[in-house]
Protein backbone atom coordinates (compact mmCIF):
# COMPACT_ATOMS: atom_id res chain seq x y z
CA UNK A 1 0.00 0.00 0.00
CA UNK A 2 3.04 2.46 0.64
CA UNK A 3 4.40 1.56 -2.24
CA UNK A 4 1.44 2.64 -4.28
CA UNK A 5 1.02 6.05 -2.47
CA UNK A 6 4.27 6.72 -3.25
CA UNK A 7 3.93 6.01 -6.48
CA UNK A 8 0.97 8.56 -6.92
CA UNK A 9 3.01 10.99 -4.81
CA UNK A 10 6.06 11.10 -7.51
CA UNK A 11 3.45 10.72 -10.61
CA UNK A 12 1.42 13.33 -9.51
CA UNK A 13 4.93 15.55 -9.00
CA UNK A 14 6.24 15.16 -12.20
CA UNK A 15 2.58 15.58 -14.19
CA UNK A 16 2.68 19.67 -12.31
CA UNK A 17 6.17 20.29 -13.04
CA UNK A 18 5.85 19.14 -16.67
CA UNK A 19 2.55 21.17 -17.28
CA UNK A 20 4.54 24.72 -17.19
CA UNK A 21 4.37 27.59 -19.41
CA UNK A 22 6.27 26.30 -22.24
CA UNK A 23 8.66 28.68 -23.72
CA UNK A 24 7.41 27.72 -26.84
CA UNK A 25 4.58 30.53 -25.60
CA UNK A 26 7.13 33.27 -26.22
CA UNK A 27 8.03 34.85 -29.97
CA UNK A 28 11.99 33.94 -30.35
CA UNK A 29 13.28 37.28 -30.60
CA UNK A 30 11.55 38.47 -27.33
CA UNK A 31 15.05 39.11 -25.42
CA UNK A 32 17.83 40.68 -25.80
CA UNK A 33 20.08 41.02 -28.46
CA UNK A 34 24.03 42.19 -28.86
CA UNK A 35 26.73 42.85 -31.06
CA UNK A 36 30.10 43.94 -29.16
CA UNK A 37 32.82 45.03 -31.09
CA UNK A 38 36.11 46.14 -29.85
CA UNK A 39 39.16 47.72 -31.47
CA UNK A 40 42.77 48.44 -30.68
CA UNK A 41 45.29 50.87 -33.05
CA UNK A 42 48.15 49.60 -32.69
CA UNK A 43 49.82 52.13 -29.88
CA UNK A 44 46.20 53.22 -28.95
CA UNK A 45 43.78 52.60 -26.87
CA UNK A 46 40.97 50.45 -27.21
CA UNK A 47 37.66 51.57 -28.54
CA UNK A 48 34.77 49.20 -27.25
CA UNK A 49 31.32 49.79 -29.11
CA UNK A 50 28.30 48.05 -28.64
CA UNK A 51 24.84 47.90 -30.09
CA UNK A 52 22.04 46.53 -27.84
CA UNK A 53 18.43 45.51 -29.20
CA UNK A 54 15.86 44.55 -26.22
CA UNK A 55 12.61 43.02 -27.84
CA UNK A 56 9.62 42.54 -25.67
CA UNK A 57 6.56 40.72 -25.95
CA UNK A 58 4.20 43.44 -26.15
CA UNK A 59 5.67 44.14 -29.50
CA UNK A 60 8.10 46.95 -28.61
CA UNK A 61 11.26 47.70 -28.06
CA UNK A 62 14.94 49.72 -27.23
CA UNK A 63 17.78 50.28 -29.02
CA UNK A 64 21.01 51.25 -27.74
CA UNK A 65 24.10 52.21 -29.09
CA UNK A 66 27.54 53.07 -27.16
CA UNK A 67 31.09 53.46 -27.44
CA UNK A 68 33.30 53.22 -24.77
CA UNK A 69 30.05 52.60 -21.81
CA UNK A 70 28.90 56.28 -23.28
CA UNK A 71 25.76 56.45 -25.38
CA UNK A 72 26.03 57.75 -28.59
CA UNK A 73 22.26 56.92 -29.57
CA UNK A 74 19.22 55.12 -28.69
CA UNK A 75 15.69 55.01 -29.28
CA UNK A 76 12.33 52.98 -28.80
CA UNK A 77 10.74 50.70 -31.39
CA UNK A 78 8.00 48.58 -32.73
CA UNK A 79 8.12 45.52 -33.83
CA UNK A 80 5.88 42.54 -35.97
CA UNK A 81 6.19 39.13 -37.53
CA UNK A 82 5.91 38.48 -41.01
CA UNK A 83 6.67 35.98 -43.61
CA UNK A 84 10.25 38.28 -44.45
CA UNK A 85 11.32 38.09 -40.71
CA UNK A 86 10.89 40.57 -38.17
CA UNK A 87 10.10 44.27 -39.24
CA UNK A 88 11.48 46.84 -36.67
CA UNK A 89 10.18 50.13 -36.73
CA UNK A 90 12.46 52.94 -35.68
CA UNK A 91 10.48 55.62 -32.99
CA UNK A 92 13.85 58.64 -33.58
CA UNK A 93 15.94 58.51 -36.82
CA UNK A 94 18.52 56.69 -35.01
CA UNK A 95 18.54 53.71 -37.30
CA UNK A 96 16.19 52.98 -40.30
CA UNK A 97 13.76 50.40 -40.29
CA UNK A 98 14.74 46.96 -41.22
CA UNK A 99 13.76 43.51 -41.11
CA UNK A 100 15.78 41.00 -38.93
CA UNK A 101 15.37 37.14 -39.21
CA UNK A 102 16.58 34.56 -36.20
CA UNK A 103 19.35 31.95 -37.44
CA UNK A 104 21.59 29.56 -35.85
CA UNK A 105 25.54 30.09 -35.60
CA UNK A 106 27.96 27.44 -33.60
CA UNK A 107 24.90 26.87 -31.12
CA UNK A 108 24.04 30.36 -30.63
CA UNK A 109 20.89 32.23 -31.79
CA UNK A 110 21.57 34.79 -34.03
CA UNK A 111 19.95 37.92 -35.34
CA UNK A 112 20.27 38.41 -39.02
CA UNK A 113 19.85 41.29 -41.72
CA UNK A 114 19.82 40.06 -45.03
CA UNK A 115 21.66 36.95 -44.28
CA UNK A 116 24.44 38.25 -42.18
CA UNK A 117 25.10 38.24 -38.64
CA UNK A 118 24.01 40.96 -36.72
CA UNK A 119 24.24 40.59 -33.12
CA UNK A 120 23.84 37.10 -30.59
CA UNK A 121 21.07 36.69 -27.80
CA UNK A 122 21.92 37.29 -24.42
Amino acid sequence: MKKIVLFFALASTVAFTSCSKDEDDTDAIVGTWVNEMSATPQGGETTTREDRWVFKADHSGEFKKTTNGEIDAETSFSWTKSDEGYQVDYKEAVRSNEVFTIGELLGKRILEKEGTMVATKK
